[in-house]
């Protein structure tokens, strides 16, 4: 018997505590800065904007809840594609406002801060959208943990990423552990984490951090939104569809991926996009 199939559901009960985790109230969530976004319909490519001028884009309170509200927005556009997430003013993100974190240098305001960035990240992540950080300049502590959420890293020439928390006497606080040791493999992960050093774009790319450099000339999230249209050409619905897969394979245990991708198939299996391929014989073109 068809089920429908569980990718999207199964993420909510991952992080229960996110109604705990927004209950911090309006002192947490307040500070300086914006998040943005834009949405482009015709291409299926969303912005979204990281913007606190003159402090590198570090993350405030209420950049965070503004990160919400957005991801939220995305997890409702259906006929989204991908998401670029990137940095105004030539940096990407230098990770916690200073002002948020002497706010609340204490255990509880801790576990509230990472409770709530740790539903948020996963969230993005498990966006059925093809993401994208772009990194034109750089992206250090939470910045960098920030890029780990995106399925792909571009990064301009000049561009640095390092995961700097050790030097501050903490841990990676948004997730991004975790989702770097699944990127680069558990002996780079452990290298890059507790070196506390900063790697150039050519570094970044050799360990596996970065998928691609972008030339640096012009804008880059343009860029990007053409390396978005080359390595993504195919159906928005499909590409939806297989990304729903990999989540699964990256989530859940094996068994229930399986079952996952298995009635993503059926789901696909015979459908007006499956019957036309078929009519057109597109299976043996280049």
């Amino acid at each position: 018997m068809f089920r429908k199939p569980i990718t999207m559901t199964w993420r909510r009960s991952v992080y229960s505590a996110r109604s705990r985790s927004l209950s911090g109230g309006s002192e947490f969530f307040s500070g300086s800065g914006r998040v943005t976004m834009q949405q482009d319909e015709s291409s299926g490519i969303a912005v979204v904007t990281l913007d606190n001028p003159g402090k590198k884009n570090t993350l405030s309170g209420s950049m965070m809840a503004e990160f919400d509200k957005i991801t939220q927005r995305l997890e409702q556009w259906s006929s989204g594609k991908a998401v670029i997430l990137s940095g105004h003013g030539g940096d990407f993100c230098t990770g916690v406002d200073l002002d948020l974190v002497r706010n609340i240098l204490n255990s509880e305001g801790g576990q509230k801060m990472s409770l709530h960035l740790h539903d948020l990240m996963t969230r993005f992540s498990n966006l059925p959208l093809i993401s994208v950080a772009v990194i034109p300049g750089i992206a250090v502590g939470g910045g960098a943990e920030l890029t780990t959420a995106c399925d792909f890293r571009l990064l301009t020439p000049c561009a640095k990423i390092g995961f700097v928390q050790i030097k501050m006497g903490v841990v990676t606080g948004f997730g991004g552990g975790t989702r770097l040791t699944r990127i680069i493999g558990r002996s780079q992960a452990l290298r890059m984490l507790c070196s506390g050093k900063v790697y150039r774009a050519e570094e970044s790319k050799s360990m596996g951090l970065a998928d691609d450099i972008l030339s640096g000339k012009g804008d880059s999230v343009e860029e990007a939104k053409d390396w978005i249209k080359d390595n993504f050409p195919h159906n928005t619905e499909m590409t939806r569809q297989m990304k729903k897969i990999i989540i699964g394979a990256s989530e859940l245990e094996s068994r229930c991926s399986l079952q996952n991708e298995r009635d993503i198939f059926v789901s696909t299996w015979g459908q007006s996009l499956h019957v036309d391929a078929m009519n057109s014989n597109i299976k043996h073109r280049e």
